[in-house]
């Protein structure tokens, strides 16, 4: 028993680093949940760990190679993110954005565990423990998990831009709008009001005032919040139109902005708002 014991105490304190990094993987849920974004939390939560893992606990390499090669790993998925986040005066890019080259960061780690493999195949002195089987197995099951959850999440990504024109579109959000200030009220919203193929979108955003004002008073608001959220909003034949370039790394399509100075067209699609609404429209064209 004393000696199994002293055994567990062996192998768990010559592993402690590969614990360490595995937390550091973990850790990047972080990233994501300090914007908000609980559900994207979630994606960060388990490819994180799973491509750091791969790497800590895979390798044959001792504790300063794994630990240096570990952290480069946890800091391109750190640094990817920041980019993709960048700059904050266009419209933020979606979690895609950065999720992409977290996916080419596994690549990476396949390739290296693959390279190291065939550099330097596992003995006794290169194993922490000095047993090379469990080396072996670590690694076996290290390339399995990490393989499969590059092929799972490429083929899910292959499938959805497939059915593209082969530019990278997403839809408007809430948040290229909102908060509203106190003189104006949002009365509805749809993301994907009016949609088409490849991704195509147009949201709609429908905006009345919080007082008895006129439309064209209500109108003037909009647009000087709209200006100050960063819409280059220029007034063109009875409307106001602008269009906002999108961040990140990745080559996103912009948003275009319009609303109408005056009463909203007729559409045979949707009832008309009331006439002292004002719709703003975002494609994504």
């Amino acid at each position: 028993m004393v000696m199994i014991l002293s055994f567990i105490v062996a192998t768990v304190a010559g592993n402690r680093w590969r614990w360490w990094l595995t937390v550091g993987g973990a850790a990047l849920v972080l990233l994501p949940l300090g914007q908000g974004a609980p559900v994207v939390a979630v994606v960060a939560a388990i490819c994180g760990p799973i491509v750091v893992g791969a790497w800590a606990w895979g390798t044959a390499s001792g504790r300063l190679v794994g630990v240096a090669v570990g952290v480069v790993f946890i800091a391109g998925q750190v640094a990817s993110f920041a980019l993709s986040q960048r700059p904050t005066s266009l419209v933020a890019a979606p979690w895609l954005d950065w999720f992409l080259v977290w996916l080419l960061v596994g690549v990476v780690c396949l390739a290296a565990l693959g390279f190291e493999r065939r550099a330097h195949p596992f003995s006794p002195t290169r194993v922490a423990g000095g047993n090379p089987a469990v080396g072996k197995r670590r690694w076996v099951v290290s390339m399995s998990t990490l393989a499969a959850v590059v092929l799972l999440c490429g083929c899910g990504l292959g499938i959805v831009g497939y059915d593209g024109d082969g530019r990278l579109r997403f839809p408007a959000r809430d948040d290229e709008v909102l908060p509203m200030p106190m003189s104006l009220r949002l009365t509805s919203a749809d993301s994907c009001a009016d949609g088409g193929s490849s991704g195509n979108c147009t949201a709609e955003f429908v905006v009345m005032a919080a007082d008895s004002v006129d439309r064209a008073t209500t109108v003037a608001r909009l647009v000087e919040h709209l200006r100050s959220r960063g819409w280059p909003l220029q007034a063109e034949e009875g409307a106001y139109r602008g269009s906002r370039e999108t961040a990140g790394i990745l080559d996103w399509t912009a948003h275009r902005m319009w609303l109408y100075a005056d009463v909203e067209p007729a559409s045979q699609l949707r009832p008309a708002p009331p006439a002292d609404a004002v719709v703003v429209h975002i494609d994504n064209l």
